[in-house]
């Protein structure tokens, strides 16, 4: 079938509808505009389910430019204002993220995309020039793989910028100039060559340099097609990979919801509030979206920003040191943790000098001497992470094998935030306690559900307190009241406990 015929006949069929092309303009952000042209997103099954590794995921967004610049104090020294950061200097923090229990990198983007932080792909057969070369991918990559962490990449697979050499190259392979999304030049899904060319790129990251998956940018708008997307995870499979989707903001069955949509505010009742809606065997995970490119804390004005470039900062840090946030809604929740990287070390909302786009966090930098300056917050975020790390047996991101359940309790003073447990039946059971007052410590009284955790047989129980690294015997009949103080939160050794109950040997 001719392509360009095709794409004629779509081109009529737009001018002969209700709505002209200067209508289609005007609505080129709805799903009107993407369903005229190309297929419905279908976010039902893929043909293979997400990675065994997203079980223990914890993933940080990597806005790649300015992630590990040259100087972090004085951006006027670095190569280019959009930040200096290259794939070897990437490579360079892998240990720091290892140690802080990070196991997955979504980089922003791997291939060359436009420098100036609007992440428009130029050629997706390259990585970006000014970071590197191949070699220096695989090496990132191999080096991740090596400490037991994955990569990933965010994908603008629907089209590409303005300058892209592509569009002077093959004119064919993409729709009017009139119809484009995000001033992005749109492939025409109907040319076989275009249609190729998407697939191939991104089975080749995945097979061929070492990829382990994509965030798929702006799916639940209109960029999801799951055709394209069904043959990409299957050519990969076939050939012994089987990649992680993260579609943004659309929970993609069998997979999972990219960051992008939103994020959710502090859960205090993880029971009754955990969104766990749909959840089965064949598709166990949800995404807890802490922060991300464009989510987070919505109003924060308190940090610098382009000022040529001003507006309402958004995908702001959310976590700012906040033990309960990290601890109790994130890390030992059951949901994939998705964050932007500074949330571990609380670290300074900074904007990069140079950019066209929006005030967003994935326009940011690091500076890295937060770490040095935070050391509480660094080291109680280990603690809560080797507290995962010791337990992945239940403290892990599968929903559908994950058993929560509220336990009853008083506090003193009053507290909104309800305790709750994971746990396998009859076997061993992990109480989180946090305490969201920065200002009160909170004593707890436990009334734990021993019955219900399939555990009330157990005469004598073992009762380790992970924050105190105490383990003791106690009677079944004293865990009907049992009491634990929590510090405030976003102070050393506060805003989170952990009690893990199992049966005696």
């Amino acid at each position: 079938m001719n392509s360009n015929n095709n794409s004629l006949n779509r081109r009529q069929f737009i001018k002969r509808s209700a709505f002209s092309c200067a209508a289609c303009v005007f609505f080129s952000g709805s799903d009107l505009w993407a369903e005229s042209f190309m297929e419905k997103a279908d976010f039902g099954s893929v043909p293979y389910p997400a990675p065994d590794w997203l079980r223990h995921a914890v993933i940080v967004e990597v806005p790649t430019r300015g992630f590990n610049v040259s100087d972090y104090k004085n951006p006027k020294n670095w190569k280019y204002p959009f930040g200096d950061t290259t794939y070897k200097s990437i490579a360079a923090k892998l240990d720091f993220l290892k140690d802080m229990s990070i196991n997955v990198l979504c980089l922003y983007s791997v291939y060359n995309c436009t420098p100036q932080t609007n992440l428009f792909a130029l050629r997706y057969t390259e990585p970006n020039p000014d970071m590197g070369n191949l070699d220096d991918v695989k090496d990132l990559i191999h080096q991740a793989h090596a400490r037991g962490m994955q990569v990933i990449s965010n994908t603008n697979h629907y089209g590409v910028d303005r300058t892209s050499p592509l569009v002077a190259e093959h004119p064919d392979w993409f729709l009017p100039s009139s119809q484009r999304r995000y001033s992005q030049r749109v492939f025409d899904l109907n040319n076989t060559a275009a249609r190729a060319h998407i697939i191939d790129t991104h089975v080749w990251w995945c097979t061929e340099v070492g990829l382990d998956g994509w965030r798929i940018d702006c799916a639940s708008a209109f960029a999801f097609k799951k055709s394209v997307w069904n043959e990409i995870v299957t050519r990969c499979a076939k050939k012994g990979k089987r990649i992680l989707l993260a579609t943004e903001g659309k929970q993609l069955a069998g997979s999972i919801q990219g960051s992008g949509l939103h994020g959710f505010a502090p859960i205090l009742d993880l029971e009754n509030n955990c969104p766990r809606h749909g959840a089965t065997a064949n598709d166990p995970y949800r995404c807890k979206e802490i922060s991300g490119h464009n989510v987070g804390e919505p109003k924060d004005g308190g940090h610098a920003y382009n000022s040529s470039n001003p507006g309402e900062r958004e995908g702001c840090y959310r976590v700012k040191g906040s033990r309960f946030i990290y601890g109790h809604n994130s890390m030992f929740a059951p949901m994939v943790p998705w964050m932007l990287l500074g949330e571990v070390f609380n670290a300074t909302h900074l904007a990069l000098p140079a950019s066209n786009f929006s005030p967003k966090m994935l326009h940011s930098w690091l500076d890295w001497t937060d770490v040095e300056s935070q050391p509480a917050v660094v080291e109680d975020f280990r603690k809560i992470n080797k507290i995962r790390d010791e337990h992945k047996d239940i403290f892990h991101n599968n929903m559908y094998e994950a058993k929560l359940i509220n336990v009853p309790c008083t506090s003193t003073p009053a507290s909104p935030v309800k305790p709750y447990a994971r746990f396998i039946n009859g076997r061993k059971a992990g109480i989180v306690i946090g305490n969201n007052s920065t200002t009160e410590d909170v004593t707890f009284t436990l009334e734990i559900p021993l019955a219900a955790m399939g555990m009330d047989g157990l005469s004598e129980l073992k009762v380790t307190d992970c924050w105190a690294k105490t383990t003791t015997k106690v009677a079944k009949d004293s865990l009907k009241s049992h009491a634990i103080l929590v510090p405030r939160d976003k102070v050393a050794g506060g805003g989170v406990r952990v009690l893990i109950i199992e049966a005696t040997l």
